[in-house]
């Protein structure tokens, strides 16, 4: 699918050479001190500390637990948790997109390990994509999508609410 002003081929890429992963740094427990700063972990975002390691915008995704699920960090710090591989550059890639395309490769299926799964970013890394050279392109698909996702988040809330007020109904019957 391509918007009707943009043309051309995309560009064969490694993932490692559109948006490298590494993984997250150690926060025990014990010394984690409240905060503002979101803490995402292989799930998402967790708890929140007084300290961050990353300056948004960020990408996170699971290395160890959970796999595929990814959580954008739009502005703001962060600290990603050990449990996590976060981007640590997008080089010359539009981060919202990246963000979209990641969750369309399938990180999944390169998941290790029986009991937890486990995510090898040197596997990942390999791993070989075409995507749109022109930044204007990928604002372009991030936007639709961001879009899609306001919608589906609205609709959400607004079912949500029908739920609640179909509810306080049947016990005020």
């Amino acid at each position: 699918m391509r918007f009707p002003e943009f043309s051309g081929e995309w560009e064969k890429c490694k993932l490692g050479d559109i948006a490298p992963l590494q993984r997250g740094f150690d926060l025990p427990t014990h010394q984690l001190e409240v905060g503002t700063n979101p803490v995402v972990y292989s799930n998402g975002i967790m708890n929140y500390h007084s300290s961050y390691k990353c300056k948004a915008p960020g990408l996170v995704t699971g290395r160890s637990g959970t796999i595929g699920k990814f959580t954008f960090i739009s502005n703001g710090y962060y600290w990603p948790h050990n449990t996590s591989l976060w981007v640590t550059t997008f080089h010359k890639n539009y981060p919202r997109f990246v963000y979209y395309f990641f969750q369309n490769v399938g990180f999944e299926k390169y998941a290790t390990g029986s009991g937890v799964p486990t995510l090898n970013r040197n596997d990942i890394h390999k791993h070989i994509e075409s995507i749109p050279s022109n930044k204007e392109e990928q604002q372009a698909i991030a936007s639709y999508f961001t879009t899609l996702d306001s919608q589906i988040s609205a609709s959400t809330s607004r079912l949500a609410s029908l739920k609640q007020m179909k509810a306080a109904s049947l016990q005020a019957m």
